[in-house]
């Protein structure tokens, strides 16, 4: 291979790294934004029930983001 070839090749390794870092630095901040805006919601809905007196059921389905089924009895 000449330089020419040697140096396009490793350019477009660079470039296909440094796409997967930023896939995955978006999959780890979406995570992070759905497991913050969750929580957010659920102490929402528990802080009205707990104000109604009403008794509610809470599922926590997804550790990782939260996600939940909440359900007034």
């Amino acid at each position: 291979m000449n330089s020419i070839s040697q140096l396009l090749t490793g350019n477009i390794k660079l470039t296909l790294l440094l796409i997967g870092i930023v896939q995955l630095v978006s999959v780890i901040v979406m995570i992070l934004m759905q497991h913050h805006f969750h929580t957010e919601e659920i102490n929402i809905l528990i802080n009205g029930a707990v104000a109604r007196d009403e008794n509610y059921e809470l599922v926590i389905h997804n550790e990782l983001t939260q996600a939940y089924s909440f359900r007034i009895k």
